[in-house]
Protein backbone atom coordinates (compact mmCIF):
# COMPACT_ATOMS: atom_id res chain seq x y z
CA UNK A 1 0.00 0.00 0.00
CA UNK A 2 1.39 3.47 -1.00
CA UNK A 3 2.18 5.84 2.46
CA UNK A 4 2.68 9.41 2.75
CA UNK A 5 5.60 10.45 5.53
CA UNK A 6 4.80 12.23 8.21
CA UNK A 7 6.75 13.60 11.78
CA UNK A 8 5.05 13.71 14.63
CA UNK A 9 4.82 17.02 15.94
CA UNK A 10 5.52 16.35 19.82
CA UNK A 11 7.90 13.85 19.74
CA UNK A 12 9.00 14.34 16.09
CA UNK A 13 9.51 10.45 15.32
CA UNK A 14 8.84 9.90 11.81
CA UNK A 15 5.43 7.47 10.59
CA UNK A 16 3.76 6.49 7.27
CA UNK A 17 0.28 6.50 6.67
CA UNK A 18 -1.14 5.03 4.54
CA UNK A 19 -2.33 7.29 1.25
CA UNK A 20 -5.75 9.08 1.95
CA UNK A 21 -5.28 9.82 5.24
CA UNK A 22 -4.73 13.61 4.69
CA UNK A 23 -6.83 15.68 6.66
CA UNK A 24 -7.71 12.96 9.11
CA UNK A 25 -6.49 12.43 12.85
CA UNK A 26 -4.58 10.29 13.96
CA UNK A 27 -2.52 8.90 16.85
CA UNK A 28 1.49 8.49 17.36
CA UNK A 29 2.28 5.13 18.36
CA UNK A 30 5.66 6.22 19.88
CA UNK A 31 3.58 9.36 22.13
CA UNK A 32 -0.03 8.37 21.44
CA UNK A 33 -0.38 12.13 20.52
CA UNK A 34 -2.89 12.97 18.25
CA UNK A 35 -2.68 15.24 15.61
CA UNK A 36 -4.06 15.52 11.95
CA UNK A 37 -2.41 14.81 8.67
CA UNK A 38 -1.34 18.00 6.75
CA UNK A 39 -2.59 18.26 3.56
CA UNK A 40 1.21 18.17 2.13
CA UNK A 41 3.74 15.92 3.62
CA UNK A 42 6.11 17.03 5.70
CA UNK A 43 9.87 16.04 3.91
CA UNK A 44 11.96 13.19 4.99
CA UNK A 45 14.38 13.80 7.59
CA UNK A 46 18.10 12.79 8.10
CA UNK A 47 17.55 11.26 11.83
CA UNK A 48 14.81 8.63 11.60
CA UNK A 49 16.08 7.65 14.73
CA UNK A 50 13.71 9.76 17.61
CA UNK A 51 15.81 8.72 20.73
CA UNK A 52 18.16 5.27 21.88
CA UNK A 53 14.97 3.67 23.14
CA UNK A 54 12.49 2.99 20.86
CA UNK A 55 9.74 1.09 22.11
CA UNK A 56 7.38 -0.64 19.27
CA UNK A 57 3.54 -1.27 19.44
CA UNK A 58 2.33 -4.63 20.88
CA UNK A 59 0.00 -7.42 19.63
CA UNK A 60 -2.48 -6.15 22.12
CA UNK A 61 -2.62 -2.42 21.10
CA UNK A 62 -3.14 -4.16 17.57
CA UNK A 63 -5.82 -5.77 17.97
CA UNK A 64 -7.33 -2.62 19.66
CA UNK A 65 -6.53 -0.46 16.61
CA UNK A 66 -8.75 -2.53 14.31
CA UNK A 67 -11.89 -1.34 16.86
CA UNK A 68 -10.83 2.23 15.95
CA UNK A 69 -12.59 4.52 14.32
CA UNK A 70 -10.69 5.92 10.50
CA UNK A 71 -10.84 9.24 12.14
CA UNK A 72 -8.24 8.15 15.11
CA UNK A 73 -6.21 5.90 13.41
CA UNK A 74 -3.32 4.53 15.67
CA UNK A 75 -0.05 4.17 13.87
CA UNK A 76 1.41 1.31 14.15
CA UNK A 77 4.71 -0.81 13.59
CA UNK A 78 3.83 -1.13 10.11
CA UNK A 79 3.11 2.68 9.40
CA UNK A 80 6.37 3.82 10.86
CA UNK A 81 9.05 4.37 8.45
CA UNK A 82 11.08 1.33 9.51
CA UNK A 83 14.65 1.34 9.20
CA UNK A 84 17.08 -1.09 7.02
CA UNK A 85 14.87 -2.60 4.84
CA UNK A 86 11.71 -0.65 4.64
CA UNK A 87 13.86 2.45 3.39
CA UNK A 88 14.53 1.12 0.32
CA UNK A 89 10.77 0.19 0.25
CA UNK A 90 9.64 4.07 0.57
CA UNK A 91 12.44 5.02 -2.20
CA UNK A 92 15.17 6.31 0.91
CA UNK A 93 18.45 6.35 -0.74
CA UNK A 94 21.19 4.69 0.90
CA UNK A 95 24.61 4.09 0.15
CA UNK A 96 24.75 0.34 -0.48
CA UNK A 97 22.03 -2.81 -0.06
CA UNK A 98 22.64 -3.45 3.30
CA UNK A 99 25.20 -0.85 4.39
CA UNK A 100 25.65 -0.34 7.81
CA UNK A 101 25.05 3.45 8.92
CA UNK A 102 24.96 6.05 11.94
CA UNK A 103 21.62 7.22 12.96
CA UNK A 104 22.90 8.45 16.01
CA UNK A 105 26.55 9.69 17.36
CA UNK A 106 27.70 11.43 20.38
CA UNK A 107 31.32 11.81 21.98
CA UNK A 108 30.61 8.94 23.55
CA UNK A 109 28.58 6.80 22.41
CA UNK A 110 27.74 5.75 18.47
CA UNK A 111 24.22 4.16 17.43
CA UNK A 112 24.35 2.06 14.56
CA UNK A 113 21.67 0.50 11.93
CA UNK A 114 21.76 -2.22 9.75
CA UNK A 115 19.44 -4.63 7.90
CA UNK A 116 19.12 -7.87 9.90
CA UNK A 117 20.18 -9.87 6.90
CA UNK A 118 23.76 -8.85 7.92
CA UNK A 119 23.85 -10.88 10.71
CA UNK A 120 23.78 -14.19 8.35
CA UNK A 121 27.36 -13.07 7.25
CA UNK A 122 30.11 -14.13 9.58
CA UNK A 123 32.67 -11.78 8.64
CA UNK A 124 30.11 -8.61 9.29
CA UNK A 125 29.56 -10.31 12.60
CA UNK A 126 33.34 -10.43 13.39
CA UNK A 127 34.24 -7.15 12.88
CA UNK A 128 34.59 -5.58 15.76
CA UNK A 129 38.36 -5.04 16.65
CA UNK A 130 40.10 -7.61 18.20
CA UNK A 131 41.12 -5.09 21.33
CA UNK A 132 39.44 -4.22 24.63
CA UNK A 133 36.52 -1.65 23.70
CA UNK A 134 37.55 0.05 27.00
CA UNK A 135 41.27 0.76 27.30
CA UNK A 136 42.50 -0.41 23.66
CA UNK A 137 44.79 -3.83 25.02
CA UNK A 138 45.55 -5.95 23.05
CA UNK A 139 46.11 -8.98 25.33
CA UNK A 140 44.32 -10.97 28.28
CA UNK A 141 41.30 -10.66 25.89
CA UNK A 142 37.41 -11.99 26.23
CA UNK A 143 34.71 -12.30 23.77
CA UNK A 144 31.55 -11.18 25.09
CA UNK A 145 28.43 -11.78 22.57
CA UNK A 146 25.92 -8.80 21.80
CA UNK A 147 22.58 -9.65 22.53
CA UNK A 148 19.98 -8.31 20.49
CA UNK A 149 16.21 -7.40 22.16
CA UNK A 150 13.21 -5.54 21.02
CA UNK A 151 14.80 -2.65 22.91
CA UNK A 152 18.55 -1.24 23.52
CA UNK A 153 19.17 -2.02 27.16
CA UNK A 154 21.64 -2.51 29.74
CA UNK A 155 23.37 -5.69 29.20
CA UNK A 156 22.96 -7.30 32.64
CA UNK A 157 19.51 -6.73 32.44
CA UNK A 158 19.73 -9.10 28.73
CA UNK A 159 21.85 -11.41 30.16
CA UNK A 160 19.63 -12.32 32.92
CA UNK A 161 16.70 -12.34 30.48
CA UNK A 162 18.83 -14.40 28.02
CA UNK A 163 21.16 -16.52 29.97
CA UNK A 164 23.96 -15.95 27.48
CA UNK A 165 27.76 -16.23 29.13
CA UNK A 166 30.66 -14.99 27.80
CA UNK A 167 33.58 -17.46 26.05
CA UNK A 168 37.18 -16.65 27.73
CA UNK A 169 39.98 -17.30 25.07
CA UNK A 170 43.76 -17.19 26.14
CA UNK A 171 46.47 -15.20 24.13
CA UNK A 172 47.46 -18.36 22.46
CA UNK A 173 44.04 -19.37 21.21
CA UNK A 174 43.56 -15.76 19.54
CA UNK A 175 46.76 -15.54 18.07
CA UNK A 176 45.79 -18.82 16.41
CA UNK A 177 42.24 -18.51 16.03
CA UNK A 178 40.57 -17.42 12.18
CA UNK A 179 37.42 -15.67 12.68
CA UNK A 180 35.26 -18.69 11.48
CA UNK A 181 37.09 -21.07 14.16
CA UNK A 182 36.42 -18.61 16.76
CA UNK A 183 32.83 -17.95 15.81
CA UNK A 184 31.54 -21.91 16.20
CA UNK A 185 33.66 -21.72 19.32
CA UNK A 186 30.93 -19.42 20.66
CA UNK A 187 27.73 -20.33 21.98
CA UNK A 188 24.27 -19.12 19.87
CA UNK A 189 22.34 -16.81 21.94
CA UNK A 190 19.18 -18.35 23.49
CA UNK A 191 15.27 -16.65 23.20
CA UNK A 192 16.27 -14.45 20.88
CA UNK A 193 14.71 -14.38 16.99
CA UNK A 194 16.97 -15.57 14.47
CA UNK A 195 19.20 -14.15 13.19
CA UNK A 196 19.83 -12.22 16.35
CA UNK A 197 21.18 -16.32 17.76
CA UNK A 198 24.15 -16.57 16.42
CA UNK A 199 27.54 -15.23 18.07
CA UNK A 200 28.54 -11.40 17.54
CA UNK A 201 31.67 -10.98 19.46
CA UNK A 202 33.30 -7.94 20.96
CA UNK A 203 35.91 -8.08 23.31
CA UNK A 204 36.87 -6.62 26.67
CA UNK A 205 40.40 -7.35 28.63
CA UNK A 206 40.25 -9.12 31.51
CA UNK A 207 40.75 -5.66 33.66
CA UNK A 208 37.74 -3.97 32.17
CA UNK A 209 34.24 -4.22 32.80
CA UNK A 210 31.65 -4.68 30.13
CA UNK A 211 28.73 -3.84 31.23
CA UNK A 212 26.94 -0.94 29.12
CA UNK A 213 29.51 -0.96 26.47
CA UNK A 214 27.37 -2.56 23.80
CA UNK A 215 23.97 -3.06 23.54
CA UNK A 216 21.59 -3.95 20.72
CA UNK A 217 17.83 -3.95 19.05
CA UNK A 218 16.36 -6.04 16.26
CA UNK A 219 12.87 -6.02 14.98
CA UNK A 220 12.03 -8.80 12.57
CA UNK A 221 8.63 -9.43 10.93
CA UNK A 222 7.55 -12.75 11.93
CA UNK A 223 5.74 -14.15 8.45
CA UNK A 224 8.96 -12.78 5.91
CA UNK A 225 11.92 -13.07 8.31
CA UNK A 226 12.99 -9.10 7.03
CA UNK A 227 13.90 -6.67 9.96
CA UNK A 228 16.43 -4.45 11.47
CA UNK A 229 19.39 -3.88 13.99
CA UNK A 230 20.34 -1.26 15.97
CA UNK A 231 23.80 -1.82 18.09
CA UNK A 232 24.83 0.66 20.23
CA UNK A 233 29.02 1.49 21.10
CA UNK A 234 29.97 3.30 23.54
CA UNK A 235 33.92 4.00 22.84
CA UNK A 236 33.81 5.95 19.41
CA UNK A 237 37.33 5.25 18.28
CA UNK A 238 36.48 1.06 18.57
CA UNK A 239 33.10 2.07 16.80
CA UNK A 240 35.19 3.82 13.51
CA UNK A 241 37.11 0.24 13.62
CA UNK A 242 34.14 -1.54 13.23
CA UNK A 243 32.17 0.37 11.36
CA UNK A 244 35.18 0.27 8.71
CA UNK A 245 35.54 -3.61 9.21
CA UNK A 246 31.74 -4.10 8.53
CA UNK A 247 32.43 -2.27 5.01
CA UNK A 248 30.46 0.96 5.96
CA UNK A 249 33.28 3.20 5.05
CA UNK A 250 31.81 6.42 3.41
CA UNK A 251 28.39 4.96 4.58
CA UNK A 252 26.06 7.54 6.37
CA UNK A 253 28.05 9.11 9.39
CA UNK A 254 31.13 7.40 8.48
CA UNK A 255 33.05 11.11 7.67
CA UNK A 256 31.16 12.62 10.84
CA UNK A 257 32.29 10.07 12.92
CA UNK A 258 36.28 10.27 11.99
CA UNK A 259 35.44 14.20 12.26
CA UNK A 260 34.68 13.91 15.99
CA UNK A 261 37.48 11.53 16.30
CA UNK A 262 40.28 14.17 15.07
CA UNK A 263 39.46 16.81 16.80
CA UNK A 264 39.02 15.11 20.36
CA UNK A 265 41.81 14.34 22.10
CA UNK A 266 42.90 11.08 23.42
CA UNK A 267 43.59 11.16 27.21
CA UNK A 268 45.55 8.29 28.54
CA UNK A 269 44.31 8.06 31.82
CA UNK A 270 40.42 7.69 30.42
CA UNK A 271 42.06 4.38 28.35
CA UNK A 272 43.37 2.94 31.99
CA UNK A 273 40.92 -0.06 33.36
CA UNK A 274 38.60 1.72 36.49
CA UNK A 275 40.11 -1.08 39.16
CA UNK A 276 44.06 0.63 37.81
CA UNK A 277 42.40 4.17 38.20
CA UNK A 278 41.19 3.63 41.54
CA UNK A 279 44.22 2.09 42.66
CA UNK A 280 46.48 5.08 41.30
CA UNK A 281 44.50 7.50 43.14
CA UNK A 282 45.85 5.84 46.31
CA UNK A 283 48.96 7.17 45.81
CA UNK A 284 49.05 9.60 42.81
CA UNK A 285 47.62 12.66 43.14
CA UNK A 286 48.04 15.25 39.94
CA UNK A 287 49.70 18.98 41.20
CA UNK A 288 48.51 22.13 40.02
CA UNK A 289 48.23 21.61 35.97
CA UNK A 290 50.13 18.54 36.31
CA UNK A 291 48.72 16.20 33.40
CA UNK A 292 49.17 12.52 33.06
CA UNK A 293 50.55 10.72 30.40
CA UNK A 294 51.12 7.40 31.47
CA UNK A 295 51.55 4.35 33.69
CA UNK A 296 53.92 1.24 33.24
CA UNK A 297 52.85 -1.75 35.16
CA UNK A 298 55.87 -3.58 37.56
CA UNK A 299 55.40 -6.99 36.15
CA UNK A 300 57.54 -8.52 38.88
CA UNK A 301 53.79 -7.95 40.31
CA UNK A 302 50.74 -10.35 38.72
CA UNK A 303 48.89 -8.76 36.09
CA UNK A 304 45.67 -8.57 38.78
CA UNK A 305 47.89 -6.36 40.55
CA UNK A 306 48.33 -3.52 38.15
CA UNK A 307 47.98 0.35 39.87
CA UNK A 308 49.34 -1.08 43.01
CA UNK A 309 53.21 -0.44 41.73
CA UNK A 310 55.18 0.68 38.51
CA UNK A 311 55.41 3.68 37.26
CA UNK A 312 53.88 6.89 36.63
CA UNK A 313 54.90 9.63 34.33
CA UNK A 314 53.59 12.92 33.86
CA UNK A 315 54.65 16.13 32.00
CA UNK A 316 56.14 17.29 35.71
CA UNK A 317 57.82 14.34 37.08
CA UNK A 318 57.74 10.38 37.29
CA UNK A 319 56.54 8.49 39.83
CA UNK A 320 58.25 4.99 41.08
CA UNK A 321 55.63 3.15 43.72
CA UNK A 322 55.89 -0.35 45.22
CA UNK A 323 53.69 -1.18 48.51
CA UNK A 324 57.11 -0.49 50.41
CA UNK A 325 58.47 2.47 48.74
CA UNK A 326 57.65 5.97 47.01
CA UNK A 327 60.00 8.13 44.91
CA UNK A 328 59.94 10.75 42.78
CA UNK A 329 61.97 12.76 40.26
CA UNK A 330 61.35 15.91 38.93
CA UNK A 331 61.56 16.75 34.90
CA UNK A 332 64.41 18.68 35.08
CA UNK A 333 66.64 16.64 37.35
CA UNK A 334 68.40 13.70 35.68
CA UNK A 335 67.58 10.44 35.07
CA UNK A 336 69.79 7.17 34.04
CA UNK A 337 68.18 4.17 32.94
CA UNK A 338 69.82 0.79 31.68
CA UNK A 339 67.74 -1.88 29.71
CA UNK A 340 68.73 -5.40 29.79
CA UNK A 341 66.99 -8.96 29.41
CA UNK A 342 67.07 -11.31 32.10
CA UNK A 343 65.81 -14.28 30.68
CA UNK A 344 62.61 -13.56 28.85
CA UNK A 345 62.34 -10.86 31.24
CA UNK A 346 63.06 -7.05 30.47
CA UNK A 347 64.63 -5.66 33.17
CA UNK A 348 65.28 -1.75 33.74
CA UNK A 349 67.62 -0.30 36.26
CA UNK A 350 66.87 3.14 37.11
CA UNK A 351 69.16 5.72 38.78
CA UNK A 352 67.91 9.26 40.16
CA UNK A 353 69.93 12.25 42.41
CA UNK A 354 68.37 10.89 45.53
CA UNK A 355 67.42 7.06 44.93
CA UNK A 356 68.12 4.00 42.55
CA UNK A 357 66.23 1.39 41.33
CA UNK A 358 67.74 -1.96 40.49
CA UNK A 359 65.44 -4.19 38.84
CA UNK A 360 62.08 -2.68 37.72
CA UNK A 361 60.26 -5.34 35.38
CA UNK A 362 58.58 -4.21 32.01
CA UNK A 363 56.74 -6.31 29.55
CA UNK A 364 57.21 -5.66 25.76
CA UNK A 365 54.67 -3.43 25.60
CA UNK A 366 55.52 -1.55 28.54
CA UNK A 367 58.94 -0.79 27.65
CA UNK A 368 57.65 0.70 24.74
CA UNK A 369 55.01 3.21 26.46
CA UNK A 370 57.84 4.39 28.77
CA UNK A 371 60.01 5.37 26.07
CA UNK A 372 57.05 6.82 24.23
CA UNK A 373 55.85 8.80 27.81
CA UNK A 374 59.43 10.20 28.51
CA UNK A 375 60.29 11.51 25.16
CA UNK A 376 56.26 13.03 25.03
CA UNK A 377 57.21 14.66 28.93
CA UNK A 378 60.76 15.77 27.54
CA UNK A 379 62.40 14.03 30.62
CA UNK A 380 66.50 14.42 29.98
CA UNK A 381 66.48 10.40 30.83
CA UNK A 382 69.74 8.90 29.58
CA UNK A 383 69.76 5.51 28.30
CA UNK A 384 72.74 3.06 27.86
Amino acid sequence: MAATRVVCPSCKTQLNVPDGCEGRFVRCGQCKHRFQVPRKAAGAVDDLVASWLTEEQSEEESEQQQARSPDEQLIDESQLLAPGEDLEQAGVATDQKGAIRIVKLEHTRVLFEFPASRLLDASFRSAFPRRCLTCGSRAHLRAHLVIFAGQLTDKISLEAEHSAGALVLSDQELRGLSNQEMLKRLPHVPNVPHPADLPMPYWVCDMCSDTGIVSGQIQVNRSTGKGWCRLSVRSVRRALEFMETAGGEGAEGHAELKRLINDTEEKPWDLLPQVVKHRLQQWYKPKEKERFIAYIADRDHARTEDGMAGLVISNRRLIYHTPARHWEVGINESLELQYAMDGRKRKIHMKAPSWEVLHFTVDRDGLARMRRALTTAKFPAVWH
